[in-house]
């Protein structure tokens, strides 16, 4: 007889990879630095911001992190939700946030302007480790005093 553990790890490593967000950063960090193209120096953070929208792409499923950015997609970082030790964040207006995932390895992965933020966020804290999102509820927005 399979002992639970093996069940549970097969069920794990038969399901399959679900799609929870594919797309750019959220638009709404292009308002500010769009608007601020009025002033000259307001040139630069809106090409930065929009720069971001053409060439950033977010893909959040129930394995994995991905993020590829650079001129037709050539660079590309990539997390599993088991190598996560800790977890922050910090919401912005309209709704969006970011995150910064803290690896096993003592790496940092950071995401910026992540859409439909509040959703986004407990969708990850399910797959990640229970006590991951235990601390993370705990102290893991900064953004909170």
């Amino acid at each position: 007889a399979a002992s639970p553990s093996t069940s549970r790890k097969a069920a794990v490593t038969l399901a399959p990879e679900e799609v929870y967000y594919e797309g750019p950063p959220a638009i709404t960090e292009t308002i500010a630095p769009t608007i601020s193209i009025l002033t000259v120096v307001g040139i630069i953070p809106a090409a930065a911001a929009w720069a971001r929208q053409a060439w950033v792409r977010y893909k959040i499923t129930t394995r994995r992190i991905r993020v590829t950015s650079g001129i037709a997609g050539k660079d590309m970082a990539e997390i599993v939700y088991p190598d996560i030790v800790e977890i922050r964040t910090a919401k912005r207006l309209f709704g969006d946030g970011d995150m910064v995932a803290f690896l096993r390895d003592g790496a940092k992965f950071e995401m910026r302007n992540i859409p439909d933020f509040e959703a986004t966020i407990e969708f990850i804290l399910k797959q990640v480790d229970p006590a991951v999102a235990a601390e993370y509820r705990s102290k893991g927005d900064v953004t909170k005093a």
